[in-house]
Parts: structure tokens; sequence; C-alpha cells
């Protein structure tokens, strides 16, 4: 009897492993686009070779868009009314090759695309979650634009789609937002010189309104000559800015030079002709891709994992699903345990904090590990403290390492974060590298930071921020019997260059 009861545990555990996998094979990938006219597309579908059509055919019967409201239909063309502008009638947009290119990179799964746009109209005023009639009207033209509220149509087409396949009996999983849009925000200075805010919020209200904390955002970048002097470099650096600072998100990058060789235009130097609208798209889903892979990452298993003078990326174990990248020096086994230094960027990309401080590494022998995630103006302590908990766990029982020879690192807001670390965490830690950074200004000066540290304050000389606190800093250090000694190197605010980092790795290896 106990034999079958085993068998019957068995056979309903393989059912439900089963089960999961044809439901997460057979869910609808939903992807959101929205924006402006160059969403809208601009291309000519008669002018596609006959390779990319039959692509498009190809994969009609498992990729399907709703555009502005409509109703649901394979992915093809839609109808235009010829114009002097657009003179054909089959007229697509980004789209087509962004759907032709996810199905075809995941052949056993089923896309759905709901697009919303309107032409002419800024994140500032229509697309803005937060609407005010009083923007729609200093930025948008006409009534009717200024009495659109695009965020809100999207939403109300993304619900209405969610609902018909939850009546189907359809799983689904929102699968990131694609967003070309930018132009007219180019035209008014105070539209411009808030893009980068206006889109972290715009962002934000996506994640929050659908409770997708970790939908991918792929951002088109403009490049016209549009609006006010400088108004598109403005928006252009904005969407720089909110992209890097958010981890689940990627830029397509665009060149400002008027051949328009990357992404072609029509003759009025700003819309996408065909070619143009056919980059684009494919650029789109190679984005979500990509944000994909950085995300497809395998917790630690073993040592072999580690590869010597080489980096790899690990997922810690928890909740929150931190990453992180580990540096192995060429020196690096198993038995002989060496420093570890483990860091933190401002922006949330650890690679990057792993790549400067690598080749000092390298030279002296040193493990580094750059966290992913954690970045400025989280504004949920719970939460980062939460991440934070995580990660170092993780890293400091798998990675082997000194335990005598832990070190923090970080750059600007991550140095602050190494600091505040030591104030709360249970590790002996031996020292910290701040690039950039302070304790964080008058109100951290009498917190209970950890003793006996060797502190290494790495600064450019024009780094005025930093150096304000330099000697604010190194007092109260030096009250908590630390070791701190002052790095300069001609340069603002920045990591140091090479030769700088190696030097700080020298006095703290050699203490």
């Amino acid at each position: 009897m106990r034999n079958c009861n085993v068998i019957l545990i068995i056979l309903l555990f393989f059912g439900y492993v089963t089960n999961a996998q044809n439901s997460k094979e057979n869910r609808v990938e939903v992807v959101l686009l929205a924006g402006q006219s160059n969403m809208a597309g601009g291309g000519n579908y008669d002018e596609l070779d006959e390779a990319t059509k039959l692509r498009i055919e190809a994969v009609s019967d498992r990729v399907s868009l709703s555009f502005n409201g409509n109703p649901v239909k394979p992915l093809s063309y839609y109808d235009n009314k010829p114009s002097e502008k657009y003179p054909f009638l089959k007229r697509f947009g980004p789209e087509l090759l962004l759907g032709v290119t996810l199905v075809e990179e995941n052949p056993t799964k089923e896309f759905l695309l709901i697009k919303r746009s309107q032409g002419g109209t800024a994140l500032y005023g229509s697309w803005n979650p937060d609407w005010t009639a009083e923007k729609a009207k200093a930025i948008e033209k006409g009534e009717k634009k200024q009495n659109l509220k695009l965020y809100n149509l999207h939403v109300a087409d993304i619900r209405r789609n969610l609902d018909t396949l939850k009546a189907q009996g359809k799983d689904y999983r929102i699968y990131g937002l694609a967003w070309m849009q930018g132009e007219n925000d180019a035209i008014l200075e105070v539209a411009a010189r808030g893009y980068n805010t206006n889109l972290k919020k715009l962002m934000q209200a996506y994640r929050t309104e659908f409770n997708t904390p970790e939908m991918p955002f792929v951002v088109g970048q403009i490049n016209s000559r549009y609006g006010i002097k400088e108004g598109a470099e403005m928006v252009r650096e904005g969407m720089f800015k909110a992209v890097d600072f958010d981890y689940y998100a990627a830029l397509i990058e665009t060149s400002t030079d008027t051949s328009w060789s990357d992404f072609p235009k029509h003759t009025d130097n700003v819309h996408y002709n065909t070619e143009g609208q056919k980059r684009l798209g494919t650029a789109f889903a190679n984005g979500f891709i990509s944000i994909e892979k950085r995300l497809n990452v395998a917790e630690f298993q073993s040592d072999n994992q580690l590869k010597l003078n080489n980096t790899i990326k690990f997922k810690a174990e928890g909740e929150t699903n931190m990453m992180y990248h580990v540096y192995t020096p060429s020196n690096f086994t198993s038995e002989e345990k060496l420093p570890i230094v483990i860091a933190f960027s401002p922006n949330g990309k650890g690679l990057g904090m792993v790549t400067k401080m690598q080749e000092a590494a390298e030279k002296y022998g040193w493990i580094v590990v750059g966290c992913d995630k954690l970045k400025n103006g989280m504004n949920d302590e719970a939460l980062e403290q939460q991440m934070e908990d995580e990660v170092l766990d993780d890293i400091l029982k798998n990675i082997p390492h000194d335990t005598n020879k832990i070190y923090l690192a970080g750059f600007s807001g991550g140095a602050m974060r190494a600091y505040s670390l030591t104030t709360r965490r249970p590790e002996n830690f031996e020292g910290i590298i701040a690039f950039g950074g302070w304790l964080g200004g008058e109100e951290y000066q009498d917190k209970a930071y950890q003793n006996e540290m060797y502190v290494a304050i790495v600064n450019g000389t024009n780094d005025k921020g930093a150096n304000k606190w330099n000697e604010i800093d190194a007092k109260t250090l030096i009250k908590n019997n630390c070791i701190v000694k002052q790095f300069s190197f001609e340069g603002g605010h920045q990591v140091a260059p090479v030769e700088t980092i190696e030097q700080v790795f020298y006095w703290l290896n050699n203490n």
C-alpha cells in the first residue's frame, strides 16, 4: 500500500510539473506599444521585399495586433488613406518586424501586440499619466489633442484585451512595452527638460497599473532636429538617463547624422520610411530579447561555474531576484581564499563597477563582485534592505573568499550604500572604497559605522559634491577608529582611472 501511495505522489508531481510547463508554453505574451507618429508608422508594405513578406505570413497565426482600440487581427499592414506625404494604401509601423522577430526567437509562443499611437502628441501632455488640462493646452495643438488622454486610452485597450484572453481561458504575461515618442516634447522647454522625470513616471505608471514591477521597457531614442534650440538633445538625454537608471529597460540609440543611415527616413527628416520602420521594429524586438537574457540567469551551484580572469553573472536566492557579477582573478583556487570586494553603483548596474576594478583585481589577486538592481532613489527602505541582505548572503555563502578580507565599494550613491551597510550587517568588514561618494550629509555623521576599517576616499579633483565632505567624513570615520586615506585624480564625478584604483588596491593589500 505504501508503494502505491509513493507511486501516486510521483505521478501527481510529474503531472503538476507537466501542467506548469504546458501553461508556460501556452500562455500569450502580451507586448504593449505606445507613442506618436513614428510608432503609428510610415512604412509602405508594398515596398517590402518578398522574403520579409514571407516571414510575416509565416508567423501571422501566432502573432496578432490590436491597434488604437480596434479588434484583434493577425499581424499585417493596416489600411492607409493616401496623402501627399504617404501616397500608398498599405501602411505599417514598428509592430510588424517587432512581432516577426519575437515569434521567430520564440517559435512555440503566441504573441498579442496592443498598440496605441497618435501623431503630434507629447508625454508632457496627452501621454502624461498625471494628465492635466493646463499641461495639455500648453503643448498640444488643437482642441482634439488637448483633450486626449492617451495613457488612459491605452490602459483601457489593454484591460479590454486582457479580459478577452481571460474569457477565452488563456493565460497571459505582459512581456514588455515599446515606446517611440518625444519629438513633440522638444517644442516646449519645460517638457524637454523634464523628459527624464516624465518618462520614469510613465514607466512606473504602467508597471503599477498592471502589477508588473519588472515590466521591460524598450525606448526608441528620437533623433530629429525638431522643436526649440537643443530641445531634441534634452529629450534624447532624458531618454538615456531614464533607461540608464532602470534595470529593466533598454535604449535604441540613434544617430543624429542627417544621412539617417541607421534608421532611414522620409524626405521630411522626421518620419522613418519603409526600411527605417523595418529596422526600428527589429531593434525593438532585440531590445526585449536583450533584457530577457539579462534576467534569465542561473543561481550559483558550484565553484566550477567561476572562470579564471573572467566575469560570470548569478541570481541570488530570495524573493527579490537579485543579480550579481563575479570577476575571478587568474590566481583563484577554491582552497586559497582571496580578498573579496563587493561593489554597488548608483544606477543598479554592477557589471560597470566590476569592469572598472578588474584590472587592479587581477594584478593583486582579488575577487570583485558587482551587484545589480540596487540604485539611487528607490524610496523603499524595507525593500532595499531585503535586496541588500539577499544578495550579500548569497555572495558570502557561495563565493570562496578570505572572511577576514571582505571589502565594500561603490560609486556616488553606491558608496553611500557601502558605508550604510557597515551600520547594520553582521560581517566584520575590512574596509571600504568610496568613489565620489560620502556618508550622506550632516544627519549621517552620528551613525554607528563599523570600527577599525580601512577606508579609501577616492575623488576627482573637480568633484565638488564629494570633496565638500572629505574632511568631515574622515573625522567621523576616524572617531570610529578607522584608518582613512584620500586618493585624488584629475577628473570630475566619476570612478577613478585604472592607475588610481591600482594605488588603492596596493594600499589595502599591504594593510
